[in-house]
C-alpha cells in the first residue's frame, strides 16, 4: 500500500464511509488465529512468539529482566519542562531521558 492510500483509508474511516463485512467479524478463540496470521505478517516474523518478542523488544544491554525499581524526585517544573520538551523532539520517554541523564552523571562522578 501506498501513503497516498492510507490516507484515503484514513480519510474514509473518519468520515465513517468505511463498511464491514458481513461475516467477517471475528471475536474471542474464533480471532486468535486471524490476530496471529497478522501480527507474525506484520512484523516478518517466524512465528507468533518471535512476532511478540519482536513487537515487545526486549531490556536494553546490561539490564536484567524483572522488576525495575523506582527512584523518585522533586525537581522544579521547569527542569521537568525541559525534560518533557527533549523527550517529545526525540520521540522517548521521560523515564528513558532521566535514567540516560542519571547515568551519565554518575559516570561524570566517577560512582560504580
Amino acid at each position: 500500500m501506498t501513503a497516498d492510500t492510507y490516507e484515503e483509508l484514513a480519510g474514509r474511516a473518519a468520515r465513517g464511509d468505511l463498511t464491514v463485512k458481513p461475516g467477517t467479524i471475528r471475536r474471542g478463540e474464533d480471532a486468535r488465529p486471524d490476530a496471529r496470521h497478522a501480527l507474525v505478517e506484520a512484523t516478518g516474523a517466524a512465528s507468533p512468539q518471535e512476532a511478540v518478542r519482536l513487537a515487545v523488544g526486549r531490556p536494553p544491554a546490561g539490564t536484567k529482566r524483572g522488576p525495575s525499581p523506582v527512584v523518585r524526585a522533586r525537581v522544579p517544573q521547569a527542569l521537568k519542562d525541559r525534560v518533557h520538551a527533549l523527550a517529545e523532539r526525540e520521540q522517548r520517554d521521560e523515564s528513558d531521558i532521566v535514567r540516560e541523564a542519571v547515568a551519565a552523571y554518575l559516570e561524570l562522578r566517577h560512582v560504580s
